[in-house]
């Protein structure tokens, strides 16, 4: 079986349960969100360099209460993550984490997993959160499918090939466009009017943070020696190859969704 048909068939199963949580939203939704932050750390776990079972158990009780403070209140959320980010930069100053190895710490992977992925859970509890927070996903999805496509039969040149070497320029500018076009036929079809440089805006940030995010996780892969971090998900590897993009995206789309006044 090809690799795009494994992909296919495995989003035929994860699109209908993803749309039921945003549509449910409320404690569905976080349940949804949390199940994915939560098995997405249990994959990155499993590359700590230095296990510690007492570390992995605080890790899973850190790591759930981001998204719980993201539904009570976002005040809570930041004041957690602000916490937890100046924890991480300690321990760095003072050598108990190796900045050569930044990645292979629970309160690294703690962040990386749940901190990006709350903001599905922030903007769904918005006014308009129903329709917003299906935006980021669906122009991410459409970008991840155009690069994969394009990248896969007209890809020549390499794009990142010290950390990301399936990655094409032709996969990555495609990905790039059908973003923008996206964006903008979805803000027109839901009637959003918030002008057409914004919407071209929105499609090119949500394609280019989806970029880095895809090269973020690629080099912890290659750091850590590894392919996927896990096999979960046929065609698309562990549940971190999957949301990778979104850990980048939805903060930045929050921030400019208050930007241009649209929750």
């Amino acid at each position: 079986m090809s690799n795009f048909l494994k992909r296919f068939l495995t989003s035929l199963v994860l699109v209908p349960i993803l749309f039921f949580g945003i549509f449910k939203g409320e404690y569905i939704f976080l349940l949804f969100v949390t199940l994915v932050i939560i098995v997405s750390f249990n994959e990155l776990s499993k590359i700590i360099i230095n296990k510690d079972s007492g570390q992995l158990l605080l890790g899973y009780i850190v790591t759930l209460s981001i998204p719980i403070a993201s539904y009570i209140d976002i005040e809570l959320f930041i004041n957690i993550s602000l916490f937890l980010i100046i924890l991480y930069f300690v321990r760095i100053i003072y050598k108990k984490i190796s900045v050569s190895n930044f990645w292979s710490s629970y309160i690294f992977i703690s962040l990386y997993t749940a901190f990006g992925l709350s903001f599905a859970i922030i903007i769904r509890n918005e006014e308009n959160g129903l329709i917003l927070v299906c935006i980021p996903i669906i122009i991410s999805s459409v970008n991840d499918i155009m690069a994969y496509l394009i990248g896969k039969n007209f890809g020549q040149n390499l794009a990142f090939p010290n950390v990301s070497p399936n990655k094409t320029f032709e996969g990555t500018f495609a990905g790039i466009i059908s973003s923008i076009i996206s964006s903008y036929l979805l803000f027109s079809y839901l009637d959003i009017n918030i002008g057409l440089f914004k919407m071209i805006f929105v499609g090119l940030i949500i394609s280019l943070m989806g970029i880095f995010g895809d090269f973020f996780e690629s080099l912890i892969k290659r750091k850590s020696g590894i392919k996927d971090t896990g096999n979960l998900l046929p065609g698309h590897g562990g549940m971190t190859d999957r949301v990778d993009s979104l850990i980048f995206i939805l903060p930045i789309f929050y921030l400019i969704i208050l930007s241009i006044n649209v929750v």
